[in-house]
């Protein structure tokens, strides 16, 4: 069997023009000719993997029939391999991202000269991609990988992986992802992924270096996971072992650097004992099509994607930069950027709710009404007086938060004019972990990450009926914390602006630049401190208790 076709049937659709005595008159034949490579991994009960085995001990199969294997390999051909990084400032904790560096000095390290070896880091967005020569390879660490602000893009981060992998004329292909996080800012949805996966000759094998608690409440969870922002994701653990099974590769949820170092040395062993099969695909119009392995030796197992999409590059649904890779802004826009304008490094958002298609969170407590976006908390039902339960991440209430990830900022929005109407709670709300919550409060949220956040909050108490007791207080919030960090207390608001918010809806204000925030209720400053915690982050809503806040006109002018 040939171990390499001839050039131009490597290509996905070329003509051949028969031969004649009259040009003019030759017939035009096109030809799909997808070479399709299949990696297969044989281990046997033990999962010791199987070396020495030859084509013969092969069958392949689409769609239920039997294919000729025109190529087959062992760990002899070169490969490409392109390591994904998760640089995002989650990875700075707990010295993950120096653990990932000695690994990827070990895959490299692995590697052999012939192979191609390239690294791309992504945060919400991708931040460098770099093709290593031989030289490089030879160097020390660190290879450059530095921590960043923002979040996880990772549908984002393979699909250009991928991308980048097609000018390779490396007949084997793997991409590496190492990750602490879960897609919450990918352009591309899960679904527009799977085929560039099943179209690409790339195996994907992910890496999610999760804490015990966080991979077991992935583990316990259903598809998707709430966030803190009120957004439902993907649930990471199911997403990671689709992508690697439709690949043929394998996923890994390491939860100390011992399991990381031993998962990496995996996927390094498991590349260097793959069989490689290809075969030339029948010709009919279906895109997918179904991969079956059967060995003919028994006692053995075997590891290998089973579905495969031939895709018209022409026809493709991802669109990409030509230059870069990285997935097209303009062909794959977020949601919230229908309300977002760009004057060179300013950005200008304004949303007035009043189109649910903007994105932020659209479900029960956390919601588009007409003209507004209202927040509210409903107590869980109960046969008693009380309700007894656990506090979430930010106590007792609600938060939505959406957009741009933002740097230095000033954000206003509007607290509707019903926030000192409501009516005081017809029950007691008891806590496991605090105390009993007497007062009610709502307003801007700002600068949130993964670690916590700041919130502007006015009083919304049944006090607030009076206007000299009506308040505001900043506070920083921990997520690994039980109870908030006051940094401006509680502090009366001038009865004039309190007068004006009953009749048409306070307006809230904050400014944030550098470690600088300055706080407004109208055109009055109300509070200036300095606190340098969280540095960039998402701007949302909170409602804090068990009543209705309603916000309009949100309007944000800044960097990211």
């Amino acid at each position: 069997m040939p171990r390499y076709a001839p050039a131009c049937l490597l290509s996905l659709l070329f003509v051949c023009s028969a031969s004649s005595q009259n040009e003019s008159k030759a017939p035009v034949i096109r030809v799909n000719v997808n070479l399709i490579f299949v990696n297969v991994r044989v281990t046997d009960k033990q999962d010791h993997d199987i070396s020495g085995l030859t084509a013969d001990d092969f069958a392949l199969f689409e769609d239920g029939r039997k294919q000729k294997i025109s190529f087959f390999d062992t760990d002899k051909e070169p490969i490409a391999i392109s390591i994904v990084v998760d640089s995002s400032s989650s990875m700075n904790r707990d010295d993950k991202l120096d653990v990932a560096q000695g690994l990827l000095a070990e895959l490299i390290d692995r590697s052999r000269l012939e192979d191609e070896i390239s690294i791309l880091q992504f945060t919400d967005h991708i931040v460098g991609f770099r093709q290593l020569t031989r030289e490089q390879r030879l160097l020390t660490l660190p290879y450059g990988i530095t921590s960043e602000s923002g979040g996880t893009a990772l549908y984002d981060a393979a699909a250009s992986a991928l991308c980048h992998l097609r000018a390779s004329k490396k007949l084997r292909q793997a991409i590496v992802v190492i990750t602490d996080g879960a897609d919450q800012h990918s352009r591309l949805a899960l679904d527009q992924l799977i085929p560039l996966v099943q179209s690409s000759r790339a195996q994907l094998f992910i890496v999610g270096f999760y804490s015990a608690s966080d991979y077991a409440i992935y583990k316990q969870s259903e598809n998707t996971v709430p966030l803190v922002t009120g957004r439902e994701i993907d649930n990471p653990v199911m997403v990671f072992d689709r992508l690697a099974r439709e690949s043929g590769a394998e996923a890994f949820f390491p939860t100390t650097k011992k399991s990381l170092e031993q998962a990496v040395n995996e996927i390094s062993n498991i590349l260097r004992a793959q069989y490689t099969l290809s075969y030339y695909p029948e010709g009919s119009g279906k895109t997918s099509r179904h991969i079956q392995i059967k060995l003919n030796r028994g006692g053995l197992k075997f590891r290998a994607r089973q579905n495969v999409t031939l895709q018209d590059p022409l026809a493709e649904q991802v669109h990409f930069d030509r230059q870069t890779c990285q997935v097209s802004a303009a062909a794959h826009p977020y949601p919230y950027e229908s309300r977002l304008t760009k004057d060179g490094d300013t950005l200008d958002y304004q949303d007035d709710f009043s189109d649910p298609r903007t994105g932020w969170p659209n479900h029960s407590g956390s919601r588009y009404i007409s003209g507004g976006y209202e927040l509210f908390y409903q107590l869980p039902k109960h046969e008693s007086g009380q309700v007894l339960i656990d506090a979430g991440p930010i106590g007792i209430g609600s938060l939505a938060a959406y957009g741009p990830w933002w740097d230095d900022f000033r954000a206003s929005v509007y607290l509707d004019a019903g926030w000192a109407k409501m009516p005081p709670p017809t029950r007691t709300l008891a806590l496991k972990s605090q105390e009993v919550l007497d007062v009610s409060s709502a307003g801007l949220v700002f600068r949130l990450t993964d670690s916590g956040y700041y919130a502007f909050l006015v009083s919304t108490s049944p006090q607030a009926y009076k206007a000299d007791q009506v308040s505001f207080k900043l506070v920083r919030k921990t997520f690994r914390a039980t109870s908030e960090e006051l940094i401006i207390p509680w502090t009366s608001l001038s009865p004039i602006l309190v007068q004006q918010g009953i009749a048409t809806g306070i307006e809230l204000t904050v400014e944030a630049r550098g470690d600088q925030i300055v706080l407004f209720v109208g055109d009055q400053q109300v509070g200036s401190v300095r606190d340098a915690t969280y540095r960039s982050g998402y701007i949302g809503f909170i409602s804090l208790g068990t009543k209705r806040a309603v916000f309009r006109n949100l309007h944000v002018q800044g960097t990211k």
